[in-house]
């Protein structure tokens, strides 16, 4: 996938991970939001992310 389908359809996947039965969003921080976007969309394009927030 190139970097702008993969930047396109990101944003759309993770604001409806973030948005719960009724559409409300459930509260997640803005850089949070655009973190996990960024990483969503390196996956889509590689296959795997270089940036791992887990301890």
């Amino acid at each position: 996938m190139t970097r702008t389908e993969a930047l396109a359809l990101a944003p759309k996947a993770v604001a409806e991970m973030s948005t719960n039965s009724r559409g409300y969003q459930d509260g997640c921080p803005f850089d949070a939001r655009v973190r996990a976007t960024l990483q969503l969309a390196e996956f889509l394009m590689n296959g795997e992310t270089t940036h791992d927030d887990r301890p």
